[in-house]
């Protein structure tokens, strides 16, 4: 007991010396921010490497979906390999830009809204990192059911301009993660609010206020939303499920976004990967149905 009475003892003295208020952390360094002065090198590092330690409690929020493994399982396998993709993120940003990037599949059903609330959870580990999810799927928007939100008001009442931008964010219970639902388009077409003129101001003010931002958009081939998100955004990254997707469907998305100058900023494989297997045909079926279900709607439209 003496030494950790010493030690507090001591950690109070620092921080009356340094001028910090009671319960504020000695020698961290304030988050950067666009507006502020641009941090050094190994500053950033410190930053990018300070998560919040494994066994930090958790109040877990009733309704929170089981999908949200970063959350839940802090230290299991696949908690693991998001925390390495997001590793390779921000080795891609090493001029630490605010960054805003689009998560999108080849067809329907391939992980890509749990992938994308999984990497944002991933990044919101990162203390210092301020962490904005997107609901653009307008369609068939999960995002807020994850987190146990409404879905509406969201980005479609934003759009419409019946809501502000700021009443549309909505506080999560993972520190650090903030969400704007998809919202409900009252029968508007999903392409006409995404390219109206309302569409690229609120884009541009998520990258600002936000470190990451990360939106889940609506398969590739299904619709052509990505290819408006994904000019409003730093890059997309494409989902693809092991067993399940297509090869002719993944290529397809590729030269989609490559048609419209959109930048690739990987491809994510997700599922379990069995020894001499290809891209499946599995998926047909299902494919098909999901495929239809998009194309109505955007008939109706």
């Amino acid at each position: 007991m003496g030494r950790i009475a010493e030690a507090l003892k001591r950690a109070e003295q620092e921080r009356i010396a340094t001028g910090c208020s009671p319960g504020q952390s000695v020698g961290r360094p304030a988050a950067p921010t666009r507006t502020g002065g641009a941090a050094t090198p190994s500053q950033m590092s410190s930053l990018l490497h300070a998560e919040l330690p494994l066994d930090a409690p958790l109040t877990l929020a009733k309704g929170l979906s089981e999908s949200l493994v970063p959350y839940y399982e802090r230290s299991s396998a696949i908690t693991e390999q998001y925390r390495s993709f997001r590793t390779r993120l921000l080795s891609q940003n090493p001029h630490y830009e605010h960054r805003t990037l689009a998560i999108t599949s080849a067809v329907p059903k391939e992980g890509k809204s749990v992938t994308a609330m999984n990497l944002a959870i991933s990044l919101a580990e990162i203390r210092h990192l301020k962490v904005l999810v997107v609901d653009c799927d307008f369609r068939r928007g999960s995002l807020a059911r994850m987190l146990n939100q409404p879905e509406s008001p969201g980005l479609a009442e934003v759009l419409r301009g019946e809501i502000t931008y700021s009443e549309a964010i909505r506080h999560t219970p993972i520190p650090n993660l903030f969400l704007i639902p998809a919202g409900n388009t009252s029968q508007r077409a999903a392409t006409s609010l995404l390219a109206s003129a309302a569409a690229n101001p609120v884009f541009q003010r998520m990258q600002n206020d936000y470190h990451y931002t990360i939106i889940d958009t609506p398969p590739a081939t299904t619709v052509s939303d990505i290819g408006i998100i994904g000019q409003m955004c730093n890059g997309v990254v494409i989902v693809i499920r092991l067993n399940r997707t297509d090869e002719t469907a993944a290529k397809r998305t590729v030269r989609l976004l490559q048609v419209n100058n959109i930048p690739i900023m990987g491809c994510l494989l997700v599922g379990k990967d069995v020894v001499g297997s290809r891209f499946g045909t599995g998926f047909s079926s299902s494919y098909y149905r999901y495929y239809n279900y998009y194309r109505r709607e955007e008939k109706t439209e």
